[in-house]
């Protein structure tokens, strides 16, 4: 039996009523947050907006429906004649004969809306969880064995042991490698730290990650377009679900991890920050009149094991198509074969920010960054790529590096 036939199969096991008892016993942040629960509230709260105005109801309701009409057409088109992807046709066929045998405004916000929520909310299972923490120890060896939590984290994790569960907390590491997700999870949970719900790009939800991205309580969040040049938080209906089930996960006090860059550094240094989350957070702040906390996470590695793809990146290569547990395997093969294969994470103290000290959201989101940035561990490879920066000629000997090297780390009178 293949390493994702045994998830497949473990995923059956641990969704059997008996075991997640056993496991929400165990783990460290239970099952609070029930994903039926968050579709019901969901949708039962967008008919309500629109309860009160036919006519705004209608116009959504048509503009979105076309909308959706069109992503839905575009998918059969290209799965058709695939028969791997049969049952995904067959899914995306009944949705557009549902949806177009709708004629009432409210059946279908009502319709679109679940659809929505139903394959955004993440499906946390505290036992699919615990097994795949174990497994990962065999699976990701390599990377496992070379996470390092710097000294100073300990401090900030006292004061979020205070926090988590009774604040809405955020977590926001800078992003290097599609691998982040394991060692910043493993950290966490090491430092005793709940498990976060963790915002993941649609691209990411590939083969059997598919399956396992939502049980490990991450949320798939759409980025690209659903129309011509429309992108989906673009579509009325779909950015108010995000917003609403935003609101839900930070009322019940779900610690949230999303990268405030937005997409991983190509290059290893650190991006401008994306500001539509931290305004979306600043808003929720002043609406609900609540104090949440910010935790920057440094994370640092000596050998970025996707390094050679990220370099192709740069040159229009698409490297975003690969099943993620697939290319994580094969990054934790690479990390076995570097000798110094350490990554680093610290993390920062937790900054409180409440209704009345709302901070302006691109200053905040620089000072993030700046924390970030202060706080990344350089390893030697992070000194040898400055030096190879600063090298005036494109051919070079290996004496120049030691030369460069030894004048800039050491003292000239030894």
């Amino acid at each position: 039996m293949n390493t994702l036939t045994f998830i497949e199969k473990t995923l059956k096991i641990t969704s059997t009523p008996i075991v997640k008892k056993i496991a929400n016993m165990i783990f460290l942040n239970k099952e609070r947050i029930k994903r039926k629960d968050v579709v019901e509230t969901i949708t039962s709260d967008i008919v309500n907006h629109y309860g009160d105005s036919p006519i705004k109801r209608k116009i959504i309701a048509e503009e979105c429906r076309l909308m959706q009409k069109y992503y839905f057409k575009e998918q059969i088109k290209k799965l058709s004649g695939r028969k791997r992807n049969r049952k995904a046709l067959a899914e995306y066929e009944r949705n557009l004969n549902m949806l177009d045998s709708l004629e009432d405004s409210e059946q279908i916000i009502e319709f679109l809306s679940r659809y929505y929520i139903n394959d955004m909310a993440a499906d946390f299972d505290p036992a699919f969880l615990i097994f795949f923490k174990i497994l990962t120890r065999f699976l990701f060896k390599n990377m496992v064995s070379s996470l390092n939590l710097t000294k100073e984290s300990g401090e900030s994790v006292k004061k979020i042991k205070e926090i988590q569960g009774n604040y809405p907390l955020f977590f926001l590491p800078n992003h290097i490698s599609n691998a982040d997700h394991i060692p910043l999870c493993l950290a966490l949970n090491k430092a005793g730290v709940f498990h976060p719900v963790i915002v993941a790009g649609a691209n990411l939800y590939r083969g059997v990650s598919r399956k396992i991205l939502p049980k490990a309580n991450c949320y798939k969040l759409q980025r690209d377009y659903i129309h011509g040049n429309v992108k989906w938080l673009s579509n009325p209906l779909y950015n108010m679900v995000f917003k609403k089930y935003n609101y839900y996960l930070w009322e019940h006090h779900e610690p949230f991890l999303f990268y405030i860059e937005g997409t991983r550094s190509r290059d290893g240094k650190i991006l401008t920050p994306k500001y539509g989350f931290l305004k979306e957070i600043m808003n929720f702040i002043e609406e609900k009149n609540r104090t949440v906390f910010f935790v920057p996470i440094s994370l640092s590695y000596t050998a970025v094991p996707e390094d050679t793809e990220l370099v192709q990146s740069l040159k229009g290569k698409n490297i975003s198509q690969k099943d993620l547990l697939n290319q994580n395997l094969e990054l934790d093969k690479i990390y076995g074969s570097v000798i110094d294969s350490s990554i680093y994470i610290n993390i920062s103290k937790p900054i409180e920010i409440s209704a009345n000290n709302i901070p302006n959201v691109t200053d905040f989101g620089k000072k993030l960054v700046k924390i970030i940035s202060d706080n990344i561990v350089i390893t030697p490879t992070y000194h040898i790529a400055t030096l190879l920066n600063n090298l005036k000629d494109d051919i070079f000997e290996i004496s120049d590096i030691k030369r460069n090297f030894s004048e800039k780390f050491f003292d000239k009178t030894n």
